[in-house]
């Protein structure tokens, strides 16, 4: 039982008529201040005796109930509190149970329901908009007690020395949120690590990279399925070859991953700045690491949303050769595989032509280009450097390794 003082508050409460009745806050003496220690208490008691034959409150008591509401309800209190209505009697089991009946009902009374409700100003931390607050409306957790005092031990008998608790509820305000707002007080979005398959690359995400909301339950939104499509294979994309899009740069484009989430988060849209929580990998060859092939993703700049190199590393281990860049959750779009090149490097990858008319052709300047032309036996020829970025067609090949570590290392690739 705690160890209490009773607070007479001769401006913030009314005094009380019978000598026990009154609020007591967690402490050996009485405060100085009585207002200031009952300003947002993590822990209060509200203490109402009764004449041995009454199973109601008085107007004295009303007035304490009121007083007691007054803090426990305050739409501004931060403190979320759960009660306690303990009721302390005689022999007369159901005289004890009715006071206590009596006081659970008035404060359902005043919340206008059939249980206590509570409105409340929560704070909450979302990854995307940061800090705001909400108001809650939930039903105050209570539990109730009913004792008969001929049966405790001498110790439970009193409150504090000099505060017999025969004859009273005891009511007992304490600062729980998360049994206020429940169990889980975040939201996370993957709920933990996890891994994401397309038919060669692999989506790593740790627990909350899509969406982390601290604070509360109301707020949580349904799983995302993210759907990972890689395009890779040089055949595929030679049907339909265009660069990297950009403005001003030449970015050679060697493969593509869409990435397409069921909740988009586009870029900009997040008020935090979003970490690189996701890992993109991918299966690589040795002439790709060696032509220094990066990823490229959308990135808001001063000029808008382009698309930019990120840091690329090779993945560690030995069990296989790949490519990984980190991402984050507005990134969740189209991820390029390529390099940047100079424009008089073009000639060096591509075939120049001279009509728009070629399949697959495009404009770079005045000049038109295409990333291969049929052979004498009707392949697709290409020139050697852009061929050494592209991956050889395989009809399987085994998974990449696992989710090795929460923040996958390697050596990076560098221009």
């Amino acid at each position: 039982m705690l160890c209490c003082v009773v607070v007479a508050l001769l401006c913030l409460l009314p005094i009380s008529v019978l000598g026990q009745t009154g609020v007591y806050v967690p402490g050996a003496k009485q405060p100085r201040n009585m207002q200031k220690a009952l300003h947002n208490p993590e822990v209060f008691q509200l203490l109402l005796q009764f004449t041995p034959s009454a199973t109601s409150y008085g107007d004295a008591e009303l007035d304490m109930l009121d007083s007691a509401y007054r803090i426990a309800f305050d739409q501004n209190n931060p403190m979320l509190y759960t009660m306690t209505i303990e009721s302390y009697g005689t022999a007369d089991e159901q005289q004890a149970r009715q006071r206590g009946d009596a006081v659970y009902r008035y404060f359902a009374m005043r919340s206008h329901a059939k249980v206590p409700i509570r409105l409340a100003r929560n704070p909450i931390h979302c990854s995307c908009m940061g800090d705001t607050a909400e108001v809650l409306r939930f039903e105050v957790p209570t539990a109730t007690a009913t004792y008969n005092c001929a049966t405790l031990p001498s110790e439970r008998l009193l409150l504090r020395a000099g505060v017999p608790l025969e004859n009273t509820v005891l009511v007992t305000f304490r600062n729980n949120p998360d049994e206020c707002v429940g169990a889980a007080r975040g939201c996370y979005l993957p709920s933990s690590d996890c891994t994401i398959h397309g038919y060669y690359s692999q989506l790593l995400l740790k627990k909350g990279a899509i969406r982390s909301i601290d604070g509360t339950k109301d707020t949580c939104q349904s799983d995302m399925e993210i759907v990972v499509e890689d395009h890779l294979d040089y055949r595929q994309l030679l049907v339909d070859y265009h660069l990297i899009p950009h403005r001003k740069q030449i970015l050679v484009m060697a493969g593509y991953v869409v990435l397409k989430p069921s909740l988009p988060i586009d870029v900009g849209s997040c008020t935090e700045p979003q970490g690189d929580s996701i890992t993109l990998r991918i299966p690589a060859t040795q002439e790709q690491v060696d032509s220094k092939l990066r990823f490229f993703a959308k990135v808001r700049t001063a000029r808008g949303v382009e698309y930019r190199a990120i840091p690329t590393r090779k993945a560690p281990g030995k069990q296989l050769l790949a490519l990984q860049a980190p991402l984050n959750v507005t990134q969740l779009d189209t991820i390029y595989l390529g390099k940047k090149i100079d424009e008089k490097e073009l000639s060096k990858y591509f075939f120049q032509v001279d009509t728009p008319t070629e399949a697959a052709s495009f404009k770079v300047g005045k000049k038109f280009y295409v990333a291969s032309r049929p052979d004498k036996h009707g392949e697709a020829e290409m020139k050697k450097p852009l061929r050494q970025l592209f991956r050889p067609i395989v009809e399987q090949e085994d998974d990449l390794p696992g989710h090795q570590s929460a923040t996958p290392k390697g050596e990076e690739i560098e221009d």
